[in-house]
């Protein structure tokens, strides 16, 4: 068993590698060979020695009456190597400070893939309200995360040009707050990006069945990156000082840290090419989505020897880091080769990447972060490494697996009800989450009269619908229906929300159906001022200038081939906020 550990070891470092820095040797006798470097030589040669070390000290120092499995000692050495390719990665992030600090001081424009362009950066203004909330928050972790001086602008990769928007700022890459963690290296990183969600947050409850999830010993060699995609810096804060009230013992030995991109990190959004027939609504989410992605995986690859890629409103098994781990270790040993273990079959959720192998995928989504979403990503990418032009697609779902081999469980599920593009319901739900509604009540401005020609099932009707008492339902809207509200008197209204449909019946929305008001000045004619997307959701706002009104209502243009259901009605004013 020894002698093949040796000569497992012995492939391992001195066997043919595709390595540009490996030069062949002379071939005066008819023979090549892989000249190593120096660095990896010594490396090599002590691993062999401290393996050498740890199998004699069990054979003659142990009390063991039997050696110990083959398989678990080849999974020690997969683990060793793994490791070993994640300082080979960091070493190669060296050469590339060193590349940097050489041509700034040769006086080279060097662009640097950090974004320093060969000037000092310049320090962000911070607006006067969130110094304020910086000095209540004072003697907290959270308060910290804003000093400016001491952010440390991403490491992406070839960014610049890839995402050229970037160079429009000099800080685009520096994040716009981080709330640091005390950890320079852990085993697994696990990233959970967060934004603001149309109804409910999950990040909490995320959280705590992720901590709950770890053992003692898990907690010291794992770190949780909450990353927030949003520029509103106060929502960003108090999401931080939220987590840090919730968690402090995880904050403080540093667990779990918190960050945020700068706004210029993002480009313009509304100038994304429409793809694969969805909306722009969709296309933007699903941009900014991988956008986040890659800080998030570029801003990891360099914490830890595996990323384990999350979502903010996941559920975890009980001690699932342990069963990540032993996975893990074996596959390392039976498939080598892998590129991506999945711990869930649910769209980019519980995938583990080996540190030193992510750079390729963020290459990857860099080029086509606004042609597809995330999880349509991960099958390319598998499809373009693995798959061959001249077989069926059937074969390239076999040959998938070998680079990315699946738990036999899922360890993770959703429980997100309301997905962060708004409007959107997400089907998966665990049930232990609690009950879910089937509408929200607000407190709207009081009507005179309602008009409509749908036909309304029971007692869902839209009047006890507008009162926050139940869900409208309606039979199959035809073309020219009509579901008006007229005020009791004219109402000056900011803002008004129309979400149709609800989780126990998803397809019961307006469909080719716009919202329209009536100004008073208008006399009888309606004006159309927002459309139902295809979530079912029409929302928008409008100017003091406009009104007042005597009526908001909802026109169909279309027959529907379903019912129509309005699970929440929202009428804002500029005098007086509704409350949910």
């Amino acid at each position: 068993m020894i002698v093949r550990v040796v000569a497992r070891l012995l492939r391992i470092f001195f066997g043919p590698r595709n390595d540009s820095r490996i030069t062949m040797a002379p071939t005066g006798r008819g023979c090549c060979g892989c000249a190593l470097p120096p660095r990896r030589r010594i490396t090599a040669g002590l691993v062999i020695f401290f393996v050498a070390i740890v199998i004699s000290f069990t054979i003659f120092g142990s009390d063991m009456p039997r050696l110990p499995r083959e398989d678990e000692m080849e999974e020690h050495i997969a683990e060793m190597q793994s490791h070993l390719m994640y300082l080979e990665s960091m070493y190669r992030n060296r050469q590339e400070d060193i590349l940097a600090l050489q041509a700034k001081v040769s006086g080279r424009n060097f662009t640097r893939i950090r974004g320093t362009f060969g000037r000092q950066d310049k320090e962000t203004p911070v607006p006067p309200h969130i110094t304020a909330l910086i000095k209540n928050l004072n003697g907290t972790r959270a308060a910290t995360g804003l000093k400016t001086k001491s952010l440390t602008t991403l490491q992406a990769p070839v960014a610049y040009r890839l995402l050229p928007h970037l160079m429009n700022d000099v800080n685009s890459l520096k994040p716009a707050y981080h709330m640091k963690s005390s950890r320079l290296y852990t085993e697994y990183v696990i990233g959970i990006p967060t934004v603001k969600r149309d109804k409910e947050s999950y990040l909490l409850i995320c959280l705590t069945h992720l901590v709950g999830g770890l053992t003692e010993a898990d907690e010291k060699n794992i770190l949780m990156i909450v990353f927030v995609g949003e520029t509103d810096l106060e929502y960003v804060i108090n999401t931080a000082h939220q987590i840090e009230s919730m968690f402090p013992k995880q904050v403080a030995s540093g667990l779990i840290e918190v960050m945020s991109p700068s706004a210029s990190y993002y480009p313009d959004l509304d100038a994304i090419p429409l793809s694969l027939g969805d909306s722009q609504k969709r296309v933007k989410w699903r941009t900014k989505q991988n956008l986040d992605a890659i800080y998030l995986m570029s801003y990891a690859q360099s914490k830890g020897t595996f990323y384990l890629m999350l979502e903010d409103d996941v559920i975890a098994r009980k001690n699932y880091m342990q069963d990540v781990k032993k996975f893990t270790a074996a596959t390392t040993v039976t498939t080598p080769k892998w590129f991506i273990l999945s711990f869930c079959n649910v769209g980019g959720i519980g995938k583990l990447f080996r540190s030193s192998d992510l750079v390729h995928f963020i290459y990857y989504m860099e080029l086509f972060y606004g042609n597809m979403p995330i999880d349509w990503l991960i099958e390319s990418f598998l499809a373009d490494r693995i798959c061959s032009m001249d077989k069926s697609s059937e074969h390239c779902g076999k040959s998938k697996l070998q680079i990315r081999p699946r738990y036999k469980t899922p360890l993770f599920q959703h429980i997100g009800l309301y997905s962060s593009l708004k409007g959107k319901i997400q089907k998966v739900k665990d049930p232990s989450y609690g009950t879910l509604p089937a509408h929200y009540a607000h407190d709207n401005p009081p009507l005179r009269a309602i008009h409509s020609n749908i036909m309304e099932h029971a007692d869902h009707t839209a009047k006890r619908a507008y009162e926050g008492h139940t869900f409208f339902w309606g039979v199959k809207p035809k073309k020219g229906d009509v579901l008006e509200f007229w005020f009791e008197k004219p109402t000056e209204i900011s803002s008004f929300l129309f979400r149709s449909s609800n989780f126990l019946h998803p397809f019961d929305k307006f469909y080719e159906s716009v919202v329209e008001v009536l100004p008073v000045a208008f006399g009888s004619n309606f004006t159309m001022v927002h459309s139902f997307d295809e979530f079912g959701l029409a929302d928008g706002e409008l100017k003091r200038s406009m009104g007042p009104f005597s009526a908001i209502r909802i026109r169909v243009n279309k027959d529907s081939p379903y019912w129509v259901l309005l699970s929440e009605i929202e009428v804002k004013t500029f005098d007086k906020k509704s409350t949910s």
